[in-house]
C-alpha cells in the first residue's frame, strides 16, 4: 500500500461516526479509532494494551465471552449486541460487526452505538402494557403477568392471589367537578396503591375506577386479606385534589390459586364477583368468598 492510500485510509477511519476497533487474541486492544472516545469516552491511550471484557457492562461479559469464544472456533458472528460502560458510568448499547482475521490473529470489530433506539424501544414497550394516565400495568400487562405467574405455580409451590378493586363513590367525584379532578384522582389513588405493595407485586388499571393487584408468593390466606386492608384503608383516606378535600372508599374482592381458578380469566372473574359482593353489600369492604349455590 502506498503512503498516501495509507493517508487516505487513516483519514477515513478519522472521520468514521463508528468506532474500529483491533482486539488481539488475547483480548486485549490493540488500537481503537478516533470515534472510540465520542461513543465510550476514554481517549486511544487509556484502552490500548488493557482487556476488552473490562469495560463491558458486567451483566453482558459472559455472553460477550461466549461470542468471542463462538468466533475464534470459526464460526461467523458478524453482527452482536452488547451493553458497555462509558468513562463517565453510563451504560451505552453497542450493535457490533466483527470478523476474526485468523492471517493477522486479531478481531476487527466497528461498534455503532444504539443507545437512542433502545431508549425509544423500551419507551414504545412501556407504552405498550401501561396505561397512560396512572402509569399502571394496563389489562394486556394483567393478563400476560398472570400468565407467568401461573406457569412458575406449576414448577414450585408459590401461592397467586388476586385483588380486585372498584372504587365507591368515583362516578360522583367525577360527575360533580368533572374528568379533570377524575384523573388526578385515579393518579391519587395509582400511588396508594403501589405504597401498598412489594416490588415483585404488580398494581395494574383494567379501566375506569377498576384496579387489579396480582401478589405473588404469599401462602397465608390471613397475610393476603392483610394487604387488602392496606389498600382498603389506604382508599379510605380523604384525597387533597386541587384545593378539595375528597372521601371515598373502596369495594375489593379477593381471589386465590387454585382454589378459586386456575386460569387468568377464572381468577379475574372470581375476583370481581367478589368485589361486586363488596359492593352491593355497601361497600368498603372486602370480601374473598362467594356464597354456597342455593
Amino acid at each position: 500500500m502506498k503512503n498516501n492510500e495509507l493517508v487516505c485510509l487513516t483519514d477515513v477511519l478519522e472521520l468514521m461516526l463508528d468506532a474500529v476497533c483491533v482486539v488481539d487474541k488475547q483480548g486485549r486492544f490493540i488500537a481503537v479509532s478516533a470515534a472510540f472516545e465520542t461513543i465510550f469516552g476514554y481517549k486511544p491511550e487509556e484502552v490500548v494494551g488493557k482487556p476488552m471484557i473490562d469495560f463491558v457492562y458486567k451483566e453482558d461479559r459472559e455472553i460477550t465471552l461466549e461470542t468471542v469464544a463462538t468466533l475464534l472456533s470459526g464460526v461467523a458472528k458478524p453482527r452482536f449486541e452488547n451493553r458497555w460502560v462509558r468513562k463517565d458510568g453510563q451504560v451505552v448499547y453497542i450493535l457490533w460487526s466483527v470478523r476474526w482475521s485468523a492471517s493477522h490473529q486479531v478481531r476487527i470489530a466497528v461498534a455503532h452505538d444504539i443507545t437512542e433506539r433502545k431508549e425509544v424501544e423500551k419507551k414504545l414497550q412501556h407504552l405498550v402494557g401501561h396505561d397512560q394516565l396512572t402509569g399502571l400495568a394496563n389489562r394486556t400487562l394483567l393478563l400476560d403477568r398472570i400468565q407467568n405467574s401461573l406457569a412458575t405455580t406449576s414448577r414450585r409451590p408459590v401461592e397467586l392471589s388476586l385483588l380486585f378493586i372498584d372504587i365507591d363513590g368515583f362516578k360522583e367525584v367525577n360527575d360533580t367537578y368533572g374528568h379533570l379532578v377524575g384523573d388526578k384522582l385515579l393518579q391519587k389513588i395509582a400511588e396508594r396503591l403501589l405504597e401498598c405493595v412489594r416490588v415483585s407485586d404488580t398494581v395494574g388499571r383494567l379501566g375506569g375506577d377498576e384496579f387489579v393487584v396480582i401478589l405473588n408468593g404469599i401462602t397465608n390466606r390471613d397475610d393476603v386479606l392483610h394487604v387488602a386492608e392496606k389498600v382498603r384503608s389506604k382508599c379510605a383516606s380523604p384525597f387533597i385534589i386541587d384545593g378539595r378535600k375528597l372521601t371515598l372508599s373502596s369495594s375489593i374482592g379477593v381471589a386465590s390459586y387454585p382454589e378459586n381458578g386456575s386460569t387468568d380469566m377464572q381468577l379475574i372473574q372470581f375476583a370481581d364477583q367478589t368485589m361486586y359482593r363488596a359492593k352491593t353489600a355497601g361497600g368498603n369492604q372486602i370480601v374473598s368468598e362467594l356464597p354456597p349455590p342455593e
